[in-house]
């Protein structure tokens, strides 16, 4: 009988682990080193590789944060659709800053990648880096 068990609670367990990649969807994102100063400061172009399963549907959520002199210079932008077509593909979003102008230099940027495939498969991928501003 326990020997029946262990088998029971072994198959189980392998059967839980191999759902959860079963449920995954393709996707990746990739923020690249270096973005573009817009318009004196006042916005950062972000160069983006994005990548989700063709059929699915996604979406881009990107910030920027830089020290500005003691200061934090913070601006995000919202891209509600990216191209999903299995293959990679370059997005510049344009985040504003909200505080005050950013400057030429290192800033820490984040993406999150929201992809949704129906009927009921989602993942959410992410990448931070520091990133050089340029002019």
């Amino acid at each position: 009988m326990r020997a029946i068990s262990t088998f029971v609670l072994t198959a189980t367990a392998i059967v839980a682990t191999a759902l959860p990649a079963a449920a995954q969807v393709e996707a990746a994102v990739a923020l690249q080193s270096q973005g573009r100063l817009e318009a004196r400061g006042a916005a950062v172009t972000v160069p983006t590789r994005v990548m989700c399963q063709n059929g699915a549907t996604g979406s881009l959520w990107v910030q920027v944060t830089q020290n500005v002199r003691g200061e934090l210079a913070i601006g995000e932008k919202y891209t509600p659709s990216v191209p999903c077509t299995g293959q990679y593909h370059k997005v510049d979003v344009t985040v504003v800053s909200r505080t005050k102008a950013f400057q030429r230099g290192v800033a820490f940027t984040s993406a999150s990648l929201n992809v949704y495939l129906p009927p009921d498969k989602s993942t959410v991928v992410e990448d931070d880096r520091e990133m050089l501003l340029v002019r």
